[in-house]
């Protein structure tokens, strides 16, 4: 044999349905109704037919079946990446659910790109999958119309489009409320509120409605505890930061609005000789699994990521088999105290 014959790829065609009935001598109805387990056939005949699919590499058309039923059994999840390990816990969870109600997934990552959502949401849309789960970072009238003129069932996590579609999410605002009250009953005095990251969403005009919320939590547990003007901070400036824990008129915290911003900060006070919880305190959001490994372990809010995501699958399922009730679910939290504070 030749070395150009030794090199030469074997191509593999699936059979089709023309092709058994040839083979096994019936009709074509006669093979589709054994390969699709309905009435009307002999046994022997109809295992006669499935032998030779198998044979015959037969897949059925996968595209083709779904049209038939109205039904792909997939699902599409758009979020922005699996770097968050919020995010990569969220999706698991759906999958698990998604799993085990007979659907799969198919994931998109907008790493942060309105144009990548929308692409990916088309994408998603022409390929019938049978429901959405959007972390969404698109707003406005515009947006809202494009994702309704899709005709598919929604549901929006986190980030708020309009009171038009299902949304599942944690009440930000009163967790970072009571945040603030919590670090003033252990003693802080002056609380600081680093939310990096923000700057950049408000450049692309992404959808900012959990980043307001906890921002705006973080402002009203400042004015009920009575701490003076609120000090928010927008990116890891070291100079800043440091006035802020220097100052003479009490022990200083500094509340994050995710776990990634408050294990950026202790790494800070690291660097710099700052004790911590001794010389201030820090807290995150999202309690994600990392922070075991941490020392000390940071305090933060746990909202039950892979109850998130089940409960966003559930709502969606609703939806799909045709409770077109909207509604908004708010899933509980709890506030992991660590050694931070």
């Amino acid at each position: 044999m030749g070395a150009h014959e030794k090199n030469k790829k074997v191509i593999f065609i699936s059979a089709t349905i023309k092709d058994i009935a040839i083979r096994c001598g019936v009709s074509e109805g006669t093979v589709d109704r054994a390969l699709n387990g309905r009435d009307g056939i002999k046994k022997e005949t109809k295992e006669r037919i499935l032998q030779a699919a198998k044979e015959m590499g037969y897949r059925p058309n996968h595209l083709a079946s779904c049209l038939a039923r109205g039904s792909s059994k997939t699902i599409g999840v758009v979020c922005a990446g699996l770097d968050n390990p919020f995010f990569s816990a969220f999706v698991e969870s759906i999958e698990r659910m998604a799993y085990e109600n007979g659907y799969y997934l198919n994931l998109i990552l907008t790493h942060g790109s309105r144009e990548k959502e929308l692409e990916g949401i088309d994408y998603l849309a022409g390929r019938q999958v049978d429901g959405l789960i959007i972390i969404p970072l698109g707003l406005g009238e515009e947006y809202e119309r494009q994702l309704l003129n899709l005709q598919i069932p929604i549901v929006t996590v986190y980030n708020r489009i309009s009171d038009k579609f299902t949304h599942v999410e944690v009440d930000g605002r009163q967790i970072m409320k009571n945040a603030v009250r919590m670090m003033v009953e252990k003693g802080y005095k002056r609380i600081a509120y680093l939310d990096s990251g923000y700057e950049r969403s408000v450049n692309l005009n992404n959808n900012r409605y959990s980043l307001n919320q906890r921002r705006l939590g973080y402002i009203d547990g400042v004015e009920q505890e009575v701490l003076g003007e609120p000090v928010i901070m927008t990116n890891y400036d070291w100079e800043p930061l440091e006035r802020f824990l220097k100052a003479e008129d009490g022990k200083p915290a500094v509340l994050c609005p995710f776990d990634a911003v408050a294990i950026r900060v202790l790494d800070m006070m690291k660097q710099h000789g700052i004790s911590v919880p001794e010389q201030v305190g820090i807290m995150g959001f999202d309690n994600i699994r990392v922070l075991n490994s941490i020392s000390p372990r940071l305090a933060s809010v746990d909202c039950e990521i892979t109850g998130l995501g089940r409960k966003a699958f559930q709502a969606l399922l609703q939806i799909i088999n045709g409770d077109s009730e909207v509604r908004e679910y708010i899933t509980e939290y709890t506030i992991i105290e660590g050694e931070s504070l």
